[in-house]
C-alpha cells in the first residue's frame, strides 16, 4: 500500500512541476517575452535555469542551443538539455524534450512601421516522461511580436498561443506580455517584462509573472545573460521564483 501511495505522490509532484520545467524560454534574451529580430550569425549557447515554488525546485541544466540564419528574414534554432526535479520526498532527473524554433521577420522597423516577428516553436517529446522531465506530448507555441526601438529604449509586445496535443483544454493557453529594454552603454542591456496566460477555453486560471534581466557583451561575439523573475499572481498553482544564466557565443 505504501508503494502505491509513493507512486501516486511521485506522479502528482511530477505533473505539478513539469509545467515549471517546460515553460517558455525566450531566444533573443533571458526574458519570457522574446525579441524583434532574427539571428544574423550562427550562435551556440549553454543555459542553466531554476524555478522554485518554496516546496519544490525544477532545474534545467545544462541546456544547449544552436541558432543558424537561413536568409535575411529567417533563422532557426534547436535546443536540448537535461533537467532535474527536487522535492522533500522525491527527486528525479532526465533528458528534456527537443525544441525546434523558427524566426520569421515579417517586417523591420521604419519611420512609419513597427517591427514584426513570428517565432513558432515545436517541442518534440523525446524527453524522459517517466521521471516527469519530458512532457510526453507534442507542444506548439505560436508567438507573434511587434515593437519599436526609440533611442536606447526598445518596446516589445507579444501575443502567444500554446497548444499541447492530446491534452485537456486547461493546457491550451493564450498569453500576452510586454517587454521594455534599455541600453545604458553599447555593452549593457537591462530590461523588465510582464507576461500573463490563461486557458484558451475560458476557464479560470490566470498566471502572471514579471522578470528583471540584463545582458552583458564584453565583445562582439560573447554575451552573458542573467534573470530573476517572480510570480505576480497564479490561479493555477503556487507562486514561483525564477533564475536563469545564459552564455552565448556567435561565430
Amino acid at each position: 500500500m505504501k508503494s502505491i501511495d509513493d507512486s501516486r505522490l511521485r506522479m502528482s509532484i511530477a505533473v505539478a512541476l513539469i509545467g515549471m520545467l517546460a515553460m517558455h524560454e525566450a531566444v533573443a534574451g533571458p526574458w519570457e517575452v522574446g525579441g524583434l529580430g532574427i539571428d544574423k550569425t550562427r550562435k551556440v549557447k549553454i543555459e542553466a535555469a531554476l524555478r522554485d515554488n518554496g516546496e519544490s525546485k525544477a532545474w534545467a541544466w545544462p541546456v544547449f542551443g544552436y541558432a543558424h540564419p537561413l536568409s535575411e528574414r529567417t533563422s532557426v534554432e534547436v535546443g536540448y538539455g537535461y533537467g532535474m526535479i527536487e522535492h522533500a520526498s522525491y527527486r528525479s532527473h532526465g533528458g528534456r524534450d527537443l525544441d525546434l524554433k523558427l524566426k520569421y521577420q515579417i517586417a523591420t522597423q521604419s519611420a512609419d512601421r513597427l517591427a514584426w516577428l513570428f517565432e513558432p516553436k515545436l517541442s518534440v517529446p523525446v524527453g524522459d516522461e517517466a521521471s516527469g522531465i519530458g512532457r510526453g506530448k507534442y507542444v506548439v507555441e505560436l508567438p507573434i511580436r511587434a515593437g519599436k526601438k526609440t533611442g536606447r529604449v526598445t518596446y516589445t509586445a507579444e501575443l502567444r498561443y500554446t497548444h499541447v496535443f492530446g491534452a485537456s483544454s486547461t493546457q491550451q493557453l493564450v498569453g500576452v506580455g510586454g517587454l521594455v529594454e534599455f541600453e545604458p552603454t553599447e555593452r549593457w542591456v537591462v530590461g523588465m517584462d510582464v507576461f500573463a496566460d490563461a486557458p484558451a477555453g475560458g476557464n479560470q486560471g490566470v498566471h502572471s509573472r514579471a522578470n528583471l534581466a540584463g545582458k552583458w557583451r564584453p565583445n562582439a561575439v560573447f554575451e552573458v545573460q542573467a534573470l530573476i523573475g517572480r510570480t505576480l499572481s497564479n490561479e493555477r498553482g503556487p507562486s514561483q521564483t525564477s533564475y536563469k544564466l545564459v552564455l552565448e557565443h556567435k561565430f
